[in-house]
């Protein structure tokens, strides 16, 4: 399978949320949100799904985790795909 080039982090994660959203999808469509999925596990293994709501990463869940830390992780892991994604080709920019 030949990776769709996005012009942003957040290109790639809106269209995985499409995706991940849809109840109607193609096979093609099926098997590229699971590799996008797959993709997203093993580059940011903290990254457990994305939040529908809004357009980051959302890290896993700690009890007792405060809003500052997660929003720290958030941001680390967003970093971290995007880096990943440019390194692979699939983000242009």
């Amino acid at each position: 399978m030949k990776p769709i080039q996005y012009s942003s982090l957040t290109a790639f994660l809106e269209h995985y949320k499409a995706l991940k959203s849809s109840t109607n999808l193609s096979p093609d469509e099926i098997s590229l949100c699971a590799w996008m999925e797959k993709l997203i596990g093993s580059i940011a293994p903290g990254i457990v799904e994305v939040d529908l709501g809004g357009r980051l990463p959302i890290p896993r869940a700690d009890l007792g985790d405060e809003a500052g830390d997660t929003k720290r992780r958030r941001e680390r892991d967003e970093r971290t795909l995007r880096r990943e994604l440019i390194a692979h080709g699939i983000l242009t920019g």
